[in-house]
């Protein structure tokens, strides 16, 4: 018996939560975020809050068809789609937003593909849903004698693509504390951060002018993108601008629109609701960190459960439709 070829991970499991302990403490809720467990030290308050930020982040990505919201690489995607009257063919992907494309073949025949040349000036993307490009029309065509290689690209055949493609927003933690007025951050997992995109750092103010508040940062043109890798490698992005506040390694730095993280955090406080047993003998003096309630649809938290949803349902995979 043959023993079979380890295959290593296409994916790395979720280990840094939508939104930081920093972030959510930055972000105004009711909670009592000092009494998570009952007496425990500070250090161990921020780090259940943690485990239930990395729990609704797995919550979110289940509510999306199991599709990461978080930038990742998706390593040889098929499809079977057909050729337009005009020679344009239009993908599917399963996963959105894609942000960029590494590597893509396709052909008449599954048997026979061919590898298109990137970046490929044909390419035309759609709010990163849909993608179509010219099959041929991104590499320099033969201008020898005809010749036939598998079967003839016609309108309406059946064409067979293959391709990887990084999807997802940008979502990560700084590897490395940086000063205000920093030129580059250094952050832990590079996917899916483009030149000119916009990424938020939800950090917790103090008392200091230039220490620990939120603020968004704009990746520099001259920022070139490496081919993901598993486990990530920390990166240095180059900003356009400078830093206007210090901040510490392990804050979050962030690509996410406001409504998935606006989502993480409803189902966080709904999972941090208990039921208040201040009152109860023997005394104790820790309350709940937040209330239940009773009421419409399974209470408050119920609420926010379906908050969550509805604050996730324009980020989810429209493949199957």
């Amino acid at each position: 018996m043959s023993i079979p070829t380890l295959v290593p991970p296409t994916q790395a499991e979720l280990a840094v939560p939508y939104l930081t302990p920093a972030g959510f403490k930055a972000y105004p809720t009711w909670l009592d975020l000092d009494n998570l467990v009952p007496g425990g030290v500070e250090a161990l308050q921020t780090d259940e809050l943690a485990e239930a930020l990395l729990a609704a982040s797995e919550w979110a990505i289940g509510a999306c068809e199991n599709m990461p919201l978080h930038g990742h690489w998706v390593q040889g995607e098929t499809q079977r789609v057909r050729a337009s009257g005009g020679g344009r063919v239009t993908v599917v992907p399963k996963h959105v937003p894609v942000r960029s494309v590494t590597a893509l073949s396709w052909g008449g025949d599954p048997t026979c593909m061919y590898a298109d040349s990137l970046p490929d000036s044909t390419m035309w993307f759609e709010d990163g849903r849909l993608m179509s490009f010219r099959p041929g029309g991104g590499f320099v065509q033969y201008q020898g004698p005809a010749l036939q290689f598998g079967a003839q690209l016609r309108p309406q055949m059946p064409v067979w693509i293959n391709w990887s493609y990084v999807a997802g927003y940008p979502n990560t933690v700084l590897s490395a504390s940086c000063e205000a007025a920093a030129s580059s951050v250094t952050v832990t997992d590079p996917t899916s951060i483009l030149p000119g995109d916009v990424l938020r750092i939800y950090d917790v103010g103090d008392t200091s002018s230039t220490t620990g508040a939120s603020e968004a940062l704009t990746v520099a043109s001259s920022y070139v993108p490496a081919l993901p890798t598993i486990p990530p490698t920390a990166t240095s992005i180059p900003l356009a601008a400078a830093t206007q506040y210090a901040h510490d390694a392990a804050i979050g730095i962030t690509g996410f629109p406001r409504k998935i993280i606006q989502s993480v955090i409803c189902y966080t406080v709904a999972l941090l609701m208990r039921e208040d047993v201040s009152a109860e003998e023997p005394a104790s003096g820790f309350g709940p960190a937040a209330r239940t309630t009773a009421g419409h649809r399974g209470g408050q938290a119920g609420s926010l459960v379906n908050d969550a949803y509805e604050y996730l349902r324009p980020y989810a995979p429209v493949w199957r439709s």
